[in-house]
């Protein structure tokens, strides 16, 4: 029997110890949010908006996305026309598909009204995950 893989946003949120994952609909949220981070077209589309993303840019588009969505899959093709966001491999792909499969409107409601806070978790660990690498490769 082969052992489950730990999953690209498992990995990206053990890069902060100090947060714990949050669990059920919050939990699905975040990990969506952490898969349209790290799906953005390259981070040259993320420099350009770098003085508006966490603040309006991202959080805007992700309140409009679950007023214009009434299911998860349709949030995340709203979310793919007005950002740059995909998938990078066959890992987040599956990841994806399997949070898609989530009850929807238990998320798109943590999506909307916890906006800011579940941006604020994923930022602290995109900062964690960009340190741990920047550390690996000596960089700094």
């Amino acid at each position: 029997m082969e052992a489950r893989q730990e999953s690209s946003t498992e990995r990206w949120l053990a890069a902060e110890p100090a947060l714990a994952p949050l669990d059920g609909p919050a939990g699905t949220a975040e990990r969506l949010l952490l898969l349209v981070h790290y799906g953005m077209d390259g981070h040259d589309w993320v420099g350009r908006y770098r003085s508006t993303y966490w603040d309006a840019l991202l959080p805007d588009r992700v309140v409009v996305a679950t007023f214009r969505a009434d299911t998860l899959l349709t949030w995340w093709s709203v979310m793919q026309a007005e950002l740059p966001t995909r998938p990078r491999n066959a890992a987040e792909r599956l990841e994806l598909v399997q949070l898609l499969a989530q009850d929807s409107l238990p998320v798109l409601e943590q999506l909307r009204t916890h906006t800011e806070a579940l941006l604020l978790r994923t930022r602290i660990v995109a900062d964690a995950v960009r340190a741990q690498r920047t550390s690996t490769l000596g960089v700094g």
